[in-house]
Parts: structure tokens; sequence; C-alpha cells
């Protein structure tokens, strides 16, 4: 997925942040099958897609080459956000104030849905709703830049407000741009409802099943490395890269690594609020209730993967920066 903190923020400590309970176990396809639908992808794109599907009636097969938690929504701190790492100024100028209004209410929606389900399927994952601060990096000497970003997401339509600075603990960041009904979840705690929100509804998935095919038209199906097909009468492709057209989208891609580090923090002694700044590379600060106890994640030092000479400097570096601005954190 794209570089964002709403979904793909990859690195969080496994040990950290694996899920509360066994995900469930799903056998590979062994032979041939036939669906309406079939979905290549069983990350948190690919098994959203196929919930609408099976509550809607649509026979629908989901097919992963990993087990459920293999993938890249694994890799994520559960930041749900409208605040955008793209500046919402910068998408205007691309794409016009309505092309940026038709991004703030897709993003809203998407947390809505998330939400809903939560709710209706009744999905323990952390799912909460907290305020968002977007902060000044220090050494950003960008004039009017909050402003700019302000006066931009107010026109996209977002519930905005200027503030002399966050709450509590973060007040030392400063002037901020405050984005309310923000949320944050636990990312394979949802996953693993969700998959079993799907079965319940009749669909089905298969983990360990590597696609190789992709057919469209009226032939259309997938077929796996060990032979057996999904025949269909549509595919969707939600893995991390559409990997069935090799050229339209890898050559406008670049993948880039991010680091996190986890450090305890007594109960209450950061606001359980996000935060991101506005550097290139970014920061990235959320809270986590966890089973052993309550943690500030903090992410960034983001580069281009495979090209970082020195990758362990990061965390030291993002262990710096966290205890520069929240000397109040513990062991890591």
């Amino acid at each position: 997925m794209e570089r964002s903190p709403t979904m793909e923020r990859t690195g969080a400590s496994r040990s950290l942040w694996m899920a509360t309970a066994d995900p469930p176990v799903f056998a590979p396809l062994s032979a041939d099958a036939h669906a309406r639908v079939c979905v290549v992808g069983a990350g948190i794109a690919g098994l959203s897609t196929a919930y609408r599907l099976a509550k809607a009636g649509v026979d629908v097969v989901v097919l992963d080459e990993s087990d459920l938690h293999g993938g890249q929504t694994a890799r994520t701190t559960g930041h749900l956000c409208d605040a955008l790492d793209d500046r919402w100024f910068e998408l205007e100028q691309l794409h016009g104030v309505e092309g940026a209004r038709l991004a703030a209410h897709s993003h809203a929606v998407a947390i809505d849905t998330i939400e809903r389900i939560c709710r209706d399927e009744e999905i323990e994952c952390g799912f909460a709703r907290c305020d968002g601060y977007l902060v000044r990096g220090e050494g950003d000497n960008r004039l009017g830049l909050l402003d700019h970003e302000y006066e931009a997401a107010v026109r996209a339509g977002l519930d905005v407000e200027r503030v002399p600075a966050p709450p509590g603990a973060m007040a030392c960041f400063g002037d901020a741009l405050l984005f309310k009904h923000q949320a944050r979840f636990h990312s394979l705690d949802y996953l693993s409802g969700l998959a079993r929100a799907v079965v319940r509804n009749g669909g089905r998935i298969h983990t360990g099943t590597r696609v190789d095919t992709i057919d469209g038209g009226a032939n259309a199906g997938a077929t796996a490395a060990n032979g057996a097909r999904v025949q269909c009468e549509h595919v969707v492709v939600a893995t991390n890269v559409p990997f069935n057209d090799r050229l339209a989208i890898h050559a406008k891609q670049a993948a880039y690594r991010t680091y996190v580090v986890a450090l305890r923090l007594d109960p209450g002694a950061v606001p359980d609020a996000l935060l991101w700044d506005t550097l290139d590379p970014y920061h990235y600060v959320r809270i986590a209730h966890a089973r052993n106890g309550t943690w500030l994640i903090v992410g960034g030092e983001d580069r281009k993967t495979g090209q970082d000479e020195a990758p362990l400097v990061r965390y030291e570096v993002l262990e710096s920066w966290a205890r520069a601005h929240f000397p109040m954190a513990l062991d890591v």
C-alpha cells in the first residue's frame, strides 16, 4: 500500500503487536472450485471486499499465499485517519477541491465502516475513536504550512481546528491542527474477526494458496501454483502490490521501509491520541493498550527498501527522538 499512517506503517514488533488470540486457520485450495467472485489477498482490503460481498449474498472465495496474518496488514501501527501524509493542499492542487473532498469522504467512510463492522460482528480489536494532531516538525521552516493545510482540509470537508498545542504530554510540540474523529485499532485482531464474519456469512477462505495466473473475460478465474483453479465471473486482486499487471503499477511504485519502537508508559502518562509531524520522513505516534501494559508507539525514519545501509541505527534515532519529546517513557 502507499506510504500512509492510515494503514501501512511497517515494522511494529511482533512480540508486542501479535494478535491477542490465535487467528482462524484455513486449508489451502486443493481442488477446483467455483464462485461468483474470487478475491486474491486476505489482508484488510481483500477480507473487507469479501465481507461486503458475503453479506450481500454473493458467493465469494478468498485466496492468499500466506497465513491470515502473513501480509502487510500485520505490519501496521493501526492509525485510522483522514489526516494524510500527502498534504491536503497538495492533493487539492493535483485533483481540485472536488477530488480532495472525495478522498476525504472515502477515508471517513472507511473508518465508519470498520467501526460498524466491529459493532455488528462483535469484534474485539481495541477500536477506539481519538483525536489526531498534526504538528510542525523540528527544522521544518515552511512558512504558513499549517495554515495552508488547515484551509485545504476545511475545503475538503474535514472536521479540523487550529489549536495552540496538543493536550498533556504532547503540548511540547506547540501549534497544531486537531483532526477530530480519528481512530486506532489492533489490525490482527480485527482481521481475525473479519475472517470469521466472512465465513459466517457463507464465504470461503483458503490460505497457503499462491495464485500464479489470473484470467479475465468470459473464462475468468484464478489458478494456484498447485494447479487448482477457482472459476468465477469476477476476480478482485487485493494483494499489497498487484501482480497481474507487472507494468501499470510496478513502474509507478517505490517500496519504503519504516521503523517503529515501543516504549512502556505508566497508564495516563500520555494522552490517548494520534500525532504526526510535517517532516519527510515524518514521525508518527500513538498509544497502544496491550495485554502486557501501556505503550508509546513511535515510528518514522522511512527509507527506500534495500537502500538503507544502517537499519539498526534507525531504531536508536527513533528512541532518542521519543525520549527527547516524551521523557516520561520507560523501557523499550
